[in-house]
């Protein structure tokens, strides 16, 4: 067992690292990402920043230089992929003329970077790629931009390191770990507890201190390293920032009373860990910066936006946005809304299962949820219900983006296409299946069963 260390120095988080450096896109294979990484919460994301760049707009824009929108911790890709295809959608409709929009795709690994590069689906003129560490000490090599930055971070603060305190009867003590195991999937942390050190850092202090003085008997993690990088994107920005955050978390300062320490969640070979948006808001805040967040109703996921600058008028469209698309009806929602419906699919009609599509933005993985229950009523459907659901098929297929480890999305639609009796474009389907997930006895036969049909 290693010596007891504060958490952010703990050997957990080198094993992480060679983790996701090692696996690269098919690390997704076995992180839950399905709750943002899908066409609902691009279009949500797309909206909020649309808001943004009309804010910042009124301040004025640099027309000749590119306005960057980069994703911390870009996994596959697929987020990318879709919020440019929503994005591209809004941004035609603005009554005024914007910079070149570049999308910049980061990872802490090159061989994720090299797989970006070498996708078909990414061969756009707005993508750019970059290797980028998020808990490093460099910046982005974008040099100073000229307009205000756009920040996208999904499931990224909940991966890297963080400490943790224990605050009881005006004091604070440190948790300190020691961990057992060669790999995430073995290790066992025990935790003690330690006399609490300074960061010799302002802001880290304060905050630090602002717990001892509003909490009691509770432990509390504290961001360091995702600080350290806000603080770095504001400076590369020139404090015109927008940063969106989707992660599980504690948003309030209500919700981090009467914790214990922080639980290692393991998925597969990496961890996560609770983030701590409240300290964000917190930091953001205490630089003259504003923090819109859900506020304690999440239970799995929230969405924080981090504003930063002074745009003429404020951030009044951006507000407007967030609390329309996030606020409102949130990634969490409709992941509740839809484990719920799989629940209940067999009392369902085909036409309230194409609604709950319809919702989800034609998500996939939501089409997988309830293929089962649309392949027993397709057939049987009224022809009103059937159209909507052949809509419902190539709408989703059309914004989908393979990820390693996913279910065969063309075989099901080929599958619901049969049952259709469209069997011309099940054999597409079915043909496109073998392609991305190899040869298969039951694919083939349903090729053979769908062009007997076209011989009849």
């Amino acid at each position: 067992m290693d010596a007891p260390a504060p958490l952010s120095q703990s050997r957990v988080w080198e094993l992480q690292r060679a983790f996701y450096e090692d696996n690269a896109s098919e690390a997704f294979a076995e992180i839950p990402h399905q709750i943002v990484d899908n066409p609902f919460v691009a279009a949500a994301f797309a909206r909020v920043v649309v808001g943004y760049l009309r804010d910042v707009a009124r301040g004025g824009l640099d027309l000749d230089e590119p306005l960057y929108i980069v994703e911390l911790g870009a996994g596959p890709g697929r987020f990318a992929h879709g919020f440019m295809r929503e994005l591209g959608a809004f941004v035609e409709a603005l009554p005024f003329a914007l910079p070149p929009i570049r999308y910049l795709l980061t990872d802490l690994g090159e061989r994720t970077v090299r797989q970006w590069a070498s996708n078909p689906a990414l061969a756009d003129g707005r993508f750019e790629f970059a290797r980028f560490d998020v808990a490093g000490e460099e910046g982005l090599e974008l040099g100073r931009v000229a307009n205000p930055l756009v920040v996208i971070a999904n499931y990224v603060f909940d991966s890297i390191p963080a400490d943790a305190f224990a605050i009881s009867g005006g004091g604070v003590q440190e948790c300190l770990v020691s961990v057992e195991g060669t790999d995430v999937a073995s290790m066992r942390p025990v935790f003690s507890r330690g006399p609490a050190r300074s960061y010799d850092d302002p802001d880290l202090d304060a905050l630090l201190e602002h717990y001892r003085t509003q909490l009691d008997g509770t432990v509390i993690t504290l961001p360091h390293v995702a600080i350290g990088c806000v603080r770095r994107l504001r400076e590369l920005a020139g404090d015109r920032l927008l940063l969106l955050a989707a992660d599980k978390t504690h948003s309030t300062e209500a919700s981090l009373a009467q914790r214990s320490e922080p639980e290692l969640s393991v998925h597969g070979g990496s961890f996560s860990l609770m983030v701590n948006f409240h300290a964000l808001a917190w930091y953001a805040e205490r630089h003259g910066g504003a923090a819109l967040h859900g506020g304690d109703r999440h239970m799995a996921l929230d969405v924080v936006a981090l504003l930063f600058g002074s745009p003429p008028g404020g951030h009044a469209e951006t507000r407007l946005a967030y609390t329309d698309t996030l606020d409102r009806f949130g990634p969490e929602d409709l992941s509740f809304l839809a484990e719920g419906i799989e629940r209940v699919a067999p009392q369902l009609s085909l036409a309230e299962l194409v609604a709950l599509l319809r919702l989800s933005g034609w998500d996939a993985f939501t089409l997988l949820g309830v293929a089962g229950q649309l392949r027993e009523q397709a057939a049987e459907a009224d022809p009103a219900a059937q159209d909507g659901l052949r809509e419902a098929l190539l709408k989703t297929y059309e914004r989908h983006f393979p990820v390693p480890g996913e279910a065969d999305l063309p075989f099901t639609i080929g599958v619901l296409l049969f049952e259709l009796e469209d069997y011309e474009e099940a054999i597409e389907f079915f043909e496109a299946s073998l392609e991305q997930h190899g040869p298969d006895e039951a694919t083939e036969r349903n090729i053979d069963i769908c062009e007997s049909q076209l011989r009849r």
